[in-house]
This record gives C-alpha cells, structure tokens and sequence, in this order.
C-alpha cells in the first residue's frame, strides 16, 4: 500500500534523485531563474547524496531512485514518445535520451529547448504521499513544474506502481499550488499544510477535497506562514522528529516581533554599508502566522496562536518541543536565539527526516540543533551536506516517502 499515515512511523520505501548533468548546465548567470542561491560542486555533490542514501538503506528503508525508474519504463520507444511529449508537452524525435527530460535538452539549440531541472533531488516536492494515496503537486515557480509532471508520467507507467492510488488533479488545477515541503502527515487522520510562498489557499482548499472524499483524512489544519524564500516550505521551520513532538523555530509562532526587530537591525545595517536590503520586511511578521481548522464542513476554528492550536487537537505536545539552535535557556535574549536559528535553519536545521519515532536525519553542519535534539533522546543520523544544501533543502526535502508506517 503506497502512502503514508504518519511523519514519524517506520519509513519502509523513499524515492530519491540523485544530482546530475542538470547541475552542469545551472551557470551563475542563470542560477536565480533555476531557485539557486549559487552553483553547487556535482563532484561533491554527488558522494555526499550517496552517502544519504546509503544511510537510508543502512537502516532498513528500501530506496528507489527516479531516474532509475524513468530508464526501465522508457526502454519501450512508444512509451518513451509518449513520455516527452507528456513532459514536455511538445513532441520530440527518439534521438532524445531519457535522462534528458532531467538535464535538459542536449544543447542551447535543440528544437525543441527544454530547461534543465536541478531542483529534482528534492523529490519531496513534486509529489507526496498521503493516507492511502499519492498525490501529485502543483508547484509554484515555473522552473519546477515540470517535475511534477515527469513524475506524474513515471508514477503512472511503472509497474512498480500498479495499482496504486495517484491523484494529478490539482497539477491541473490552475488556480492552485501547492508543494510537499508544505505538507505534513500528522496521523491518519490530520493533516497540516503551510500555506505561504509556495502553496496557497487553492491548493489547500483543492486537496482537502480529495483528502476529505478518499482518504481517512477528517481534519486539514492550515498553518500560515511567512511567504519569503527564508521560509520557503512548513517543512523549512517546523519537523516532527517522535509522536507529537516537533523541532520548530524559536519564538516564530509565540514572538514573531523578535523576528521583526532582527530585520529591522539587518535593513539598518545594509543601508549603513551601502547595500540593498533583501531580506523578508519587517512588517511581515505583524501577523505573520496563524492556524486555522477545516473539516469536511469547511472552516471549524482559527487560533492565533498556532501552537495552542495544534496542541488543543492533541496533534502536538508544547512541553516537548524541540527549538532549532538550542534551547532558549542558553542564549541571553530571544534575539540572540533567533539569529543562531536563522544560520542554522538557513543550512536547514528544521528539516528533518524521521527515520522511525525518534530518529531523525539531519546535515552534520547543524551542530547545535543536533546537540539539542541529542539532549533530549533523539537519535540523528548526520550526514554531509555541504554542497547538497545550496539549493536550500536538507534531509526531508530530499526525499519522497512512498511506504510508511503510522
């Protein structure tokens, strides 16, 4: 059965990509339209996602790569034509190799073009999995739309798959948009989604639909968030690492002003030194966050506080809560805290994967988030990651849940 009850149950199946030729065809020069912040080192690139992988596999979880996938189902021509001209909605000729609907088309004056897809290895966000089911995303920026249907196209073809429930209704959708990295599978029976920079409205609206008609799916909790690249996904500032125990941001939700008054002092400084401020607006954050509830009978309950909210539904527990860079009793101010946390959650310190209940996965540069979940029992397998973490994901975001347990 593919789908997953839960964000912390035995992880059984993951897909996965592996970086490749894409990268050699991101440049500096066209890094931003690509949602790269810089160009990333393939040749390290490569053995450290190895080295996630063979980390996974280490501890029981059965692991599938993509690009393996699409190379079995496109050995058959016709199925191979359909596929580009599925993907890429224009036909191609049979000299086009599979792996070029990943890395693009072979040179700048291929026609048809197609662009590269480096975002790919963070295959948790062109599908996720949910209670019984996978459902196939609409994500936000043009440079990753693509994936969503690539994988749509595997997903339906591959034997592997047969029979499986996959929902691409909300990919045709164009209204709504929405990615993985928004949406977390509390139990079989509550789901929240982050609505902010890359899901909206719509796209939650869209999916409750069908969570609500086809799966055990009785609650949608919409958690919203600031909608900057600083807080791209839900799954960027807040993970579950055991059963209703979460690793979140400090003071995001509770003191959203502290984040404001770091902002303020961030524009003031660039100005000082003669520099454009590009960081999220301070006022941003004067309602910045709040949770509202949904059931099959539409809006049931809105808290301003998020984590009263959650916590009143018995989906988290407060007093285990877990802050990214430490607790708060080791800094001197709140300010203090969240400038650690932002450093580390830049290097995605909130994204955790969870292996089974209490034992996550984690970049090893996040030191002082891993001595903190440490501290309280949580177990972390660490990993390197230097190289994986300039396009801005870690351990949850690389990864597609296919089978989990509850």
């Amino acid at each position: 059965m593919f789908g997953a009850s839960s964000e912390v149950g035995r992880l059984r199946t993951v897909l996965l990509h592996q970086p490749g030729i894409e990268h050699r065809r991101t440049l500096p020069w066209n890094k931003e339209a690509l949602l790269f912040d810089d160009v990333i080192d393939i040749e390290e690139a490569r053995p450290q996602h190895k080295q996630f992988s063979q980390t996974l596999a280490g501890h029981g979880v059965e692991v599938l790569f993509l690009a393996d996938l699409l190379k079995e189902i496109c050995r058959d021509r016709n199925v191979r034509r359909e596929i580009f001209t599925e993907v890429l909605q224009v036909s191609a000729d049979d000299s086009y190799q599979a792996y070029d609907l990943i890395s693009g088309a072979p040179n700048l004056h291929a026609n048809p073009y197609w662009d590269p897809l480096p975002n790919l290895y963070f295959m948790r966000d062109p599908a996720f999995a949910v209670p019984g089911a996978i459902v196939i995303s609409h994500p936000h920026w043009p440079a990753r739309q693509r994936e969503s249907r690539l994988v749509a196209a595997i997903l339906k073809r591959h034997p592997r798959f047969e029979g499986a429930r996959i929902y691409d209704g909300i990919l045709e959708d164009p209204e709504a948009r929405i990615e993985g990295g928004d949406v977390l599978i509390a139990d079989e029976r509550n789901v929240i989604v982050g609505i902010g920079e890359r899901t909206n409205a719509a796209g939650a609206a869209h999916l409750a639909q069908f969570l609500f008609a086809n799966t055990s799916v009785e609650r949608m909790f919409r958690l919203h968030i600031p909608a900057k690249r600083e807080f791209m996904h839900l799954d960027t500032v807040m993970t579950f690492v055991d059963r209703g125990q979460i690793l979140t941001m400090p003071y995001l939700w509770e003191k959203p002003e502290v984040y404001a008054k770091i902002a303020i002092r961030s524009r003031e400084q660039c100005t000082k030194l003669g520099f454009e401020y590009r960081g999220p607006d301070p006022a941003l954050f004067e309602h910045a966050t709040w949770l509202e509830v949904w059931t099959r009978d539409g809006l049931e309950r809105r808290f301003d506080n998020e984590m009263e909210g959650l916590a009143a539904y018995g989906i988290v527990d407060p007093s285990r809560t877990i802050t990214v860079a430490g607790s708060t009793e080791r800094f001197p101010s709140p300010e203090e805290h969240v400038i650690e946390a932002l450093r580390e959650q830049w290097n995605d310190g909130a994204n955790m994967l969870a292996v089974k209940p209490g034992q996550v996965m984690s970049y090893s540069c996040n030191d002082r988030t891993i001595r903190a979940l440490e501290d309280d029992g949580i177990e972390v397998l660490s990993f390197v990651g230097s190289e994986l973490v300039r396009g801005r994901g870690g351990a949850r975001c690389m990864s597609m849940p296919l089978v989990r347990e509850e």
